[in-house]
């Protein structure tokens, strides 16, 4: 069994969100069939969006020491529960010697494997990975489009990740991220992609009759099963 190196706290509740879903979406019955986890909870990494949008403070240098550190604690692959982080992924992979299990590529393959037919996707996300591409890119790969969404939506979204979910306040903003939903969906997306890794803890308050690919839910399987792969 190998183990898996969490770069965490970006933020805390999503790194939470993370490992739950590794542990139930693992195949054991005991204690000692789960996987070995090491978590890197580290929230004091500066904000990636911030870096992206307004030239702040470069969050690479500590992710760098994050992933550093957990692979000599004997991490055998490296997640991070933070999509936008993804922008730094190659300064990550050019200095460690372990894999790290790209959220992105893990999301366009569950929308290839699950919904082929789709055209159409409504990418709900941080402004800065809306900017700089993160998604874009990989799903044009795949075949899919990603909606562009009017700047309305996108700082509602990023009020209901920063105000809501990263304050503690989930159920407080849980009616405007049902807007924000709502709102996608008129655009004409065939399918949604909880882009942000905070985005999932909000999910359960809303309603939609698309389909919604989990970013953190297919991370997670792809590392339970990169961990068991012998």
């Amino acid at each position: 069994m190998k183990i898996i190196g969490i770069i965490g706290g970006m933020g805390p509740a999503a790194t939470i969100d993370l490992y739950k879903k590794i542990v139930e979406n693992t195949p054991a019955e005991k204690d000692q069939e789960h996987i070995h986890v090491i978590i890197d909870s580290y929230p004091q990494i500066e904000d990636r969006t911030e870096y992206i949008l307004y030239g702040g403070k470069n969050p690479a240098p500590r992710l760098i020491e994050s992933a550093k550190r957990l692979e000599s604690a004997g991490a055998d692959a490296l997640i991070m529960p933070c999509n936008t982080a993804h922008y730094f992924a190659k300064d990550i992979e050019n200095i460690v010697n372990i894999p790290l299990i790209h959220i992105v590529k893990c999301s366009a393959e569950a929308v290839k494997n699950n919904y082929p037919k789709t055209k159409k996707i409504g990418l709900i996300a941080t402004k800065g990975t809306i900017k700089a591409k993160i998604y874009n890119n990989i799903l044009k790969d795949y075949g899919f489009e990603t909606l562009t969404l009017p700047e309305k939506i996108e700082n509602n979204i990023m009020d209901c990740i920063y105000k809501g979910v990263k304050a503690g306040k989930i159920e407080e903003y849980s009616r405007l991220f049902q807007q924000c939903i709502d709102e996608i969906a008129d655009l004409g997306a065939d399918l949604l992609i909880a882009g942000c890794t905070e985005i999932p803890l909000l999910m359960p308050y809303v309603k939609t009759k698309l389909p919604v690919i989990d970013a953190t839910y297919e991370l997670a399987c792809a590392a339970v099963k990169f961990a068991l792969e012998k």
